[in-house]
């Protein structure tokens, strides 16, 4: 299969491409930081690159959060555009491509409950929003074109940008370790993720590349709500911290979920299932990235 990517370079992209560049023809496409300069917000870059390729099906991990800028317009134009304009360039070519769009369990509200692909959404920030638009703007050429959505959760691994949860507060401990700062500042130890590893998202990705039906949402979670005071309890043990000061700040939680956790029935009946648990994920990305 010839598996054209959108976002090749980005943390899932890589890690992506690491595992299955053996299985699939992958073809790397980035966006505007790439080499290539080809910028996917313009119809014509996206039109010539799947000219170019002609793939049998694309990943579209491309995108923009808040983890990288702080504009809506360009949340809204990274995300909602790009996906727009590789419909329309599927139409013009006459292509019988599938298309995975990547989203995010964002598109959800909070709840105790475990949400599956049915329950209500109520994006709460730019990012929410159009990750949710994305959707719909897939789904609207659903049954011409075949569109599957992963909605992924709380994905962590070795290498993610500073920016994230994980790896932030594993910098702060391990600068506690070294004796370079005397506490860890945290916004809340309550608020509950569904936090699943790298690899699992996407050995997930890859039995909705093979096996996803078309119109289809599927979440990729552990299904395993897992608090930030856990996380921190595991990350001591694995470092060998015994006592760590953490000053609780605020409480405010900026995504505006203080709970959440997300039901992968619908996945595992392709045959998939998530192998790594927290710990596991813990100690890989410590393993991996800082070598304790």
């Amino acid at each position: 299969m010839r598996l054209l990517v959108f976002g090749a370079q980005g943390f899932i992209g890589n890690h992506f491409n690491e595992m299955f560049h053996a299985i699939y023809e992958i073809i790397p496409a980035g966006s505007r930081s790439h080499k290539n300069k080809r910028d996917f917000t313009v119809y014509e870059d996206v039109f010539s690159v799947l000219d170019e390729y002609k793939p049998d099906a694309v990943l579209n991990l491309a995108g923009t959060s808040y983890h990288k800028t702080r504009d809506d317009a360009e949340i809204y134009e990274n995300n909602i555009l790009i996906q727009l304009n590789l419909h329309e360039a599927i139409n013009q070519l006459k292509l019988n491509t599938k298309v995975i769009l990547c989203s995010s369990s964002a598109v959800y509200k909070s709840s105790i409950n475990p949400v599956d692909e049915s329950s209500f959404c109520l994006p709460l920030n730019s990012y929410a929003k159009a990750k949710y638009i994305q959707e719909r703007v897939g789904l609207s050429y659903f049954p011409e074109h075949d569109v599957v959505i992963a909605r992924l959760f709380n994905v962590i691994g070795p290498y993610q940008n500073n920016s994230f949860f994980i790896p932030t507060v594993i910098s702060r401990i391990i600068s506690y370790k070294q004796h370079e700062i005397s506490e860890i500042n945290l916004k809340t130890l309550n608020a509950m993720r569904d936090f699943i590893y790298i690899r699992d998202v996407c050995s997930a990705l890859g039995f909705i590349i093979d096996k996803g039906v078309s119109g289809e949402v599927y979440n990729v979670c552990r299904g395993e709500e897992v608090s930030i005071e856990k996380v921190i309890e595991i990350l001591k043990a694995i470092l060998d911290i015994a006592e760590l000061p953490i000053n609780v700040q605020d409480g405010y939680v900026k995504e505006g979920i203080t709970y959440q956790v997300g039901s992968n029935s619908k996945i595992k009946n392709l045959g998939w299932s998530p192998k790594y648990d927290i710990r596991e994920s813990l100690e890989e990305i410590i393993r991996g990235e800082y070598g304790y």
